[in-house]
C-alpha cells in the first residue's frame, strides 16, 4: 500500500508539473494573443466603397490618418498582409495608373492634407507591392502615366539646369511639380524594380520617355545612394532607408544582401528597441519578439490617443511634451512584425 501511495504522489507531482508547463506561454503564444487584440484596435479607413488599413488622425477635421498610408499599405503588403496589398491596389486610379497617397485621397483626386498627391516615400511602397505580387497590368499602366508626365524645370528661367548639367532627363511622380521629383536614388530603386518585373515577371519593356531615361541614367549606382543614404538624419530618413535595403533584398532575393548596413542600422543608440531594424539586420528571432512585445500594445498597456504612430519610423529621441512614439502606436506597425514573424 506505501508504494501505491507514493506512485500516486509522483503521477500526480507530474501532472501537476505538465500542467504548470501547459499554462506557461511560449513567446509565440503570447505574441499570437497580442496580435489577436492588436487586429481587433487596428483603425480602418472608409471612403465609398473602399476600407483601408489607416492611422488616427490628429486633426478632427481629418477623418483619418492616411497621408502615408500607400507605403505603410506596402510594408503591411510586403509581409503577407492582404489589407495592405488591397489599400495599395485600391489607391491607384484603374483608368489612368496615377498612384495617390491612399484610396481616400484618390477619391478625392487631391491631397486635402495640404501635401501633394504622392511622393517617393510613397513610391516605396508600391514597389514593394508590384515585388510582392508581381502586378504586371498595375505596374504597366504606372509606367505609362509616369512616361506621359511632362517635363518639368526648377530653374526660374526655363532652363533645365539639371539636365544641361548632367545629361540626364528630370522624372515625376505626380502632377504637383513640389514633392515628387523622381530624385537620383528614387531612379535607382524604380530601375530595379522595373528590371525585375522584366525579368522575372515578363513584364514587356517600358516605352520611351522620362521614367524610363531617368532610370537607366542612374540604376548602375546603387552602391553610391545607398552609401549615401546609410547617413541619413535618425527618424523617417532611417526608416526610409530600411525600406530601401528590404527592397533591393526581394528584388535581388539575397537574404543577406546589405546586412553590414542593416546591422549598423539597428545598432545605433538612438534605434534600439527598434523591432523592425532589428529582424531586418538578422538579429535572433527571440530577441526580435522580446523587442516587439515590449514596446507594442497589450490590453493592460494601451497605448495613448490619438493613434497615429507607426514607431518603426522614429527614433528614441522624445521632444518636451510629446509621448515617445510607441506609446501612441496605430496597432498595424505591430500586426506589420507578427506578419513578417510569420505570427
Amino acid at each position: 500500500m506505501y508504494y501505491v501511495s507514493r506512485i500516486l504522489v509522483l503521477i500526480a507531482m507530474m501532472l501537476a508539473t505538465l500542467g504548470l508547463a501547459q499554462a506557461a506561454p511560449t513567446p509565440d503564444d503570447l505574441f499570437a494573443e497580442r496580435m489577436a487584440f492588436w487586429e481587433s484596435q487596428a483603425a480602418l479607413c472608409k471612403a465609398g466603397a473602399f476600407s483601408f488599413p489607416t492611422k488616427s488622425a490628429l486633426d478632427r477635421a481629418q477623418p483619418c490618418d492616411d497621408g502615408d498610408m500607400t507605403m505603410f499599405n506596402g510594408l503591411l503588403c510586403f509581409a503577407g498582409d492582404e489589407r495592405g496589398c488591397q489599400g495599395v491596389i485600391d489607391a491607384q486610379d484603374p483608368n489612368t495608373g496615377q498612384w495617390f497617397r491612399s484610396p481616400r485621397i484618390r477619391l478625392l483626386g487631391h491631397n486635402d492634407r495640404g501635401d501633394a498627391s504622392f511622393s517617393p516615400d510613397m513610391a516605396l511602397g508600391v514597389q514593394l507591392y508590384l515585388i510582392k505580387t508581381g502586378d504586371i497590368d498595375r505596374a504597366m499602366k504606372w509606367a505609362a502615366w509616369l512616361n506621359g508626365l511632362p517635363y518639368k524645370d526648377f530653374a526660374p528661367s526655363g532652363v533645365n539646369w539639371f539636365n544641361w548639367m548632367t545629361g540626364y532627363s528630370i522624372a515625376w511622380f505626380c502632377l504637383e511639380q513640389y514633392g515628387c521629383v523622381v530624385r537620383p536614388g528614387d531612379a535607382v530603386s524604380l530601375g530595379l524594380t522595373f528590371d525585375y518585373l522584366h525579368d522575372k515577371k515578363n513584364m514587356p519593356v517600358l516605352p520611351d520617355g522620362s521614367l524610363r531615361g531617368t532610370a537607366a541614367s542612374w540604376i548602375r549606382w546603387e552602391s553610391l545612394f545607398m552609401w549615401l543614404s546609410s547617413n541619413n538624419k535618425p527618424g523617417y530618413s532611417q526608416h526610409l532607408y530600411a525600406v530601401d535595403i528590404l527592397l533591393s533584398r526581394a528584388i535581388s532575393g539575397d537574404k543577406d544582401a546589405w546586412k553590414k548596413e542593416a546591422l549598423d542600422l539597428a545598432n545605433k543608440p538612438e534605434n534600439d528597441g527598434n523591432a523592425f531594424f532589428a529582424w531586418l539586420a538578422g538579429k535572433d528571432r527571440a530577441e526580435v519578439i522580446r523587442q516587439t512585445l515590449a514596446r507594442c500594445p497589450a490590453p493592460d498597456k494601451l497605448p495613448t490617443p490619438p493613434l497615429f504612430q507607426w514607431q518603426w519610423e522614429r527614433d528614441n529621441a522624445v521632444e518636451p511634451g510629446h509621448l515617445p512614439a510607441w506609446q501612441q502606436s496605430c496597432y498595424w506597425d505591430c500586426i506589420f512584425m507578427g506578419k513578417l514573424l510569420g505570427i
